[in-house]
């Protein structure tokens, strides 16, 4: 099956006429690849014009040598360059490149840049960009920041070692990084006040938290943002300076947030819109058009989000035309409309374009709305987002609330969990994160081969509120654990009765909760992998990095569960794993490291016994990766590995017997009308900000 190409690290230039991206090869390398959306650059070498004066322009693409990782960053400038910023974690050396377009003299002769692969249609091959400019930053934690006042290409935003904020322009010619401004402490988004891309605002971190700040470029001055008369102000989310508008999660007093309007001036003052106010969800505003008159939001409830356009003037927000899905905290409006980074579990990220969202919009595209049932927005030439439907573009995914002793979860499913011959449960990571209804390529690719997979929200996951998302701290690997139990207990009554027991799938902290499943459960689970997993939470946060370890005390450890099981952690327990196990990690994973499968390989040759070659474990480290392995070079033959095993029937586990050592947990259901046996004890874009 043909598939369009994983796409991920969107970004949009300061004015939204340009977007860029990281393509994945074949291979798993990742090639930048570049828009010109509105198609007001010169002709490329060899393109002449394609569009009739007045209306939009399709919009140009090109890629560059697949030569990058998901650590850099892409960022298109307003003269249709592309910034690239490479750099090794913890090491603080950055490489900032610049690649600019061939001049229209640019001879045939060259190498020719790839266009889009998969079911685009085949793109026009466009000539090798101009050598790109080179630059070695000393820095850390930098990142490019579209704008800056004429003569910028970007802003270059580094946190220093000791928490203050240095703000500098990127310039070319030669390619330099120029005109410090420091803040004393970290600061968010800037989000432009001016059409002159000299006065910023932004959130500017202080021993009380965040507090808004107005920052000025040409003198290098900064000052904090008048207190409002009638509220305060929490963060700034989105700025339009060609209209004044400035929207902002404030509270008028009741310490319930909400999103305002801020005026500024001398006496500061916040409206709080009705309508704005009243859609259910979680409202994050996306982009504003040019005129400042218009704001896309994205409106998230659980896995499910939709994208609604707000009319300012009228308080007045309506659905888009387009069906619920993801959509990236990354949008771009230009005169050529409004651009969003959207998926669906199958249908890859991708841009697309918004019908009705362009200053001078065509008759071609515009005619009649696509029905949202059946959009797919399949790129056209050149790798163009689209507005057109597909008729194969239904998507063949839902989500499934499932009860559990304890309450409720949500969870992302594909296929037929009923039916179908395997059915995958997939954990994800972070902990705090959550699925929802984008896409995945290793879920896409389960669900191609004929799997349906079920992805859960369990406790612990963010998007349900405060209380789901804490219920796990102090207590990593408990109720979010007692959740899955009840998941899988669930699915395998509802299947027939000789069908194969489900198999697991973490990610990470996804990948811990997988190992404990199958230690809780040994004879509940047919299979089980894990990427980049760690063992325990107390072992984990003596041997990772600072990051890792201020999340796991900002948490907690808690104490051990007195139950069964006891203290979380899988090296104590990896003498009751039953089932296959295949464990992938990279072997330069600066999250979890790599040390933490090899010590899982070990417990398991420790742990032996004769149920060993009838449950073999393959645990690879995998060099030069990180910690997202098949997302790197490489990773498509590790994906294809991961699949099969996944995928592969098995005997039927689920007449063997317990052995006497595992009654304690299994005896209290050895006799459930199930013959599965069971336990009774009882969590984006890659886009830099």
């Amino acid at each position: 099956m043909t598939r369009r190409p994983e796409r991920i690290s969107f970004r949009f230039s300061a004015r939204s006429r340009f977007a860029a991206c990281l393509v994945a090869t074949a291979d798993g390398a990742l090639a930048p690849g570049w828009w010109d959306l509105d198609g007001t650059h010169p002709p490329y070498a060899g393109d002449p014009p394609r569009y009739r004066e007045g209306a939009p322009a399709p919009p140009r693409y090109r890629e560059g040598a697949p030569a990058e990782t998901t650590a850099t960053q892409v960022l298109p400038t307003e003269d249709g360059g592309l910034l690239r910023l490479r750099g090794t974690a913890g090491s603080g050396r950055h490489l900032l490149l610049l690649s600019r377009p061939a001049p229209a003299s640019a001879t045939a002769a060259g190498t020719s840049l790839a266009g889009p692969r998969g079911p685009y249609p085949a793109a026009r091959e466009l000539k090798n960009p101009s050598p790109a400019e080179e630059l070695v930053v000393e820095a850390r934690g930098l990142r490019l920041v579209p704008g800056g006042p004429p003569g910028t290409l970007a802003l270059a935003v580094e946190t220093t070692h000791d928490g203050r904020t240095r703000v500098r322009r990127v310039r070319s010619t030669p390619l330099r990084l120029s005109d410090p401004v420091v803040l004393p402490g970290r600061v968010t988004a800037l989000l432009p006040l001016d059409g002159t891309g000299r006065r910023y605002a932004t959130d500017l971190e202080g021993p009380d938290g965040y507090r808004p700040v107005s920052l000025d470029l040409r003198d290098g001055t900064w000052h904090a943002l008048a207190s409002p008369a009638n509220g305060r102000i929490h963060r700034l989310l989105l700025s339009a300076p060609a209209s004044g508008l400035l929207l902002t999660a404030s509270d008028p007093g009741d310490e319930r947030l909400r999103i305002a309007h801020a005026a500024l001036g001398d006496r500061t003052r916040l409206s709080f819109p009705d309508r704005l106010n009243s859609l259910d969800g979680a409202v994050l505003p996306l982009a504003a058009d040019p005129a400042g008159e218009r704001v896309a939001l994205r409106v998230t409830r659980g896995a499910r989000a939709r994208l609604f356009l707000y009319d300012v003037g009228a308080d007045r927000p309506r659905p888009a035309a387009l069906p619920p899905g993801a959509f990236h905290p990354v949008a771009g409006w230009s005169t050529g409309g409004l651009r969003v980074v959207y998926a669906t579990p199958d249908r890859p990220t991708d841009l697309v374009t918004v019908p009705d969202t362009a200053a001078h919009p065509d008759p071609a595209s515009t005619a009649a709305h696509p029905d949202p049932a059946s959009y797919d927005a399949p790129s056209s030439s050149l790798g163009a987002p689209s507005n057109t439907p597909d008729a194969e573009g239904t998507s063949h995914a839902a989500t499934e609330w499932f009860a559990t002793p304890s309450g409720r979860f949500e969870a992302v499913v594909l296929g037929d969990r009923r039916t179908a011959p395997t059915v995958v449960v997939a954990l994800h990571g972070g902990p705090e994160d959550h699925w929802t209804l984008g896409h995945d390529p290793v879920l896409a690719r389960l669900s191609d081969a004929g799997a349906a997979v079920v992805a859960p929200n369990q406790r612990g996951s963010t998007g349900y509120g405060r209380a789901h998302a804490e219920a796990i701290h102090g207590a990593w690997g408990v109720p979010d654990l007692a959740d899955i139990r009840s998941l899988v207990r669930t699915l395998t009554e509802q299947r027939p009765p000789d069908a194969e027991p489900p198999v697991l799938l973490g990610t990470s902290y996804g990948g811990f909760l997988a190992l404990l499943a199958v230690c809780a459960d040994p004879y509940a689970w047919a299979r089980c992998a894990v990427i980049a997993p760690f063992l325990s939470a107390r072992g984990l946060r003596e041997r990772s990095s600072p990051a890792v370890r201020a999340l796991i005390d900002r948490h907690g450890l808690g104490e051990p569960p007195d139950d069964d099981l006891g203290p979380r952690d899988v090296e104590r327990l990896a003498h009751r794993i039953r089932v296959p196990l295949l464990a992938l990690h990279g072997c330069d994973d600066p999250v979890v490291p790599v040390d933490e499968t090899r010590r899982l390989r070990q417990a398991l040759a420790r742990a032996g016994g004769p149920q060993r070659a009838l449950a073999p474990h393959d645990c690879l480290d995998i060099p030069g990766a990180g910690h997202h392995p098949l997302q790197e070079r490489g990773g498509a033959g590790l994906t294809d590995r991961l699949v099969s095993f996944l995928t592969a029937r098995a005997p039927d586990r689920r007449r063997t017997l317990a052995p006497s050592e595992l009654t304690v947990a299994d005896a209290a259901v050895r006799h459930r009308r199930s013959p599965a046996v069971f336990g009774h004890i009882t969590h984006d874009e890659r886009t830099p900000p």
